[in-house]
């Protein structure tokens, strides 16, 4: 390893590999950190995770040629360690890659005062323009007046069973006004995969959930509105006024709405949006749904942050030491004298 560090040329060349390596880096943890986006961003950073991978033992090898052809046992953590890189990084990519909701959802997450601000703003918006999460500050789910869409399988004997598998209650602005119950109040919409609502609210009172993003959300959208129209028809709800006049948009609020053309979002918007067309939100909070994302989020930063094989930072630090050992005396003082001069002296 000394005779390759000794070699003229080597600090600009070990500085010319780390900068490439922290640009490959960079565009591996931001494609996995956005992965969830779109799928095509999940490929290209499951690509250069690979490309990671495979690009610490390249650059040992050529920084290290001699080591690398004498192979002796004071070579084997010169010839070993990029190796382990190379699997962590690997491993750290793909870790990364299922933490991706949870950053996403947390990049895109909106608060709102009311749930008729969020229907204000979002109500007939694209599902595409949609922010992943909310947190309303005044929101009630009103679970006695949940219904559900019922899902039928055949079992083993034939027979058809049929159970409640999605579920949606109506949200409204407060406790007072979802005891009066009117239909004008209404302006969201809480829906779950399952047999029941569950209004899970934080201690400080909010009420959090998906506004698109989830899997399970997207996938089973027609059944989550099959879900609310069976409540629209239980409860017989109709708008009995309609609003002209959308409620002002909060200082803090993320610019104002902007409406798509066509498909979901072609008929009436904001306040003046009929009831099945109000915002849908999951009733899942992200805090608690993405407790395993959290725990992945943190083995990713280890794997890639603070890994000495695989951390642009400490692979910088170790590159840095040995472009400063390079300068020492390896000789410690000695010299070497021509036999000609030793035989003079005798």
């Amino acid at each position: 390893m000394e005779v390759d560090i000794r070699r003229t040329g080597w600090p600009q060349r070990a500085g010319c590999r780390w900068v490439a390596y922290l640009v490959l880096w960079t565009l591996t943890v931001l494609c996995c950190l956005f992965a969830s986006v779109h799928t095509v961003v999940a490929s290209v950073g499951a690509l250069l995770g690979c490309a990671l991978a495979a690009s610490l033992p390249l650059i040992f090898a050529t920084l290290f040629e001699a080591a690398y052809g004498r192979r002796a046992k004071a070579d084997v953590p010169v010839i070993c360690c990029p190796c382990l890189g190379s699997a962590v990084a690997l491993i750290g990519a793909f870790v990364l890659l299922e933490s991706s909701g949870l950053v996403v959802g947390e990049l895109s997450r909106v608060d709102v005062d009311s749930v008729k601000t969020l229907c204000s703003r979002y109500a007939g918006v694209a599902r595409d323009r949609l922010p992943r999460t909310v947190c309303i500050q005044q929101a009630f789910i009103k679970t006695d007046w949940e219904a559900g869409k019922l899902r039928c399988e055949s079992n083993e004997g034939g027979r058809v069973e049929c159970k409640a598998a999605f579920a949606a209650a109506p949200i409204f602005d407060g406790e007072a006004l979802a005891a009066v119950g009117l239909p004008d109040e209404i302006w969201a919409w809480a829906v779950v995969r399952g047999r029941h609502v569950d209004a899970n609210y934080r201690p400080d009172g909010q009420l959090c959930g998906y506004l698109a993003g989830p899997d399970q959300f997207d996938f089973y959208l027609g059944d989550f509105r099959l879900a609310v129209q069976r409540v629209i028809e239980k409860h017989a709800l109709r708008l009995q006024h309609q609003v002209t006049e959308d409620v002002p948009t909060p200082a803090d609020a993320a610019g104002p709405p902007t409406w798509s053309s066509g498909g979901e979002g072609s008929g009436r918007k904001g306040l003046q949006a009929s009831l099945e067309d109000r915002p849908l939100l999951l009733a899942a909070d992200p805090a608690e749904v993405t407790s395993q994302e959290q725990a992945w989020l943190l083995a990713a930063a280890i794997l890639l942050c603070l890994c000495p094989c695989v951390g642009p930072v400490p692979l910088g630090c170790v590159f840095g030491y040995w472009c400063w050992a390079r300068s020492d005396d390896q000789y410690s003082g000695r010299h070497l004298v021509s036999p000609d001069d030793l035989d003079s002296d005798f």
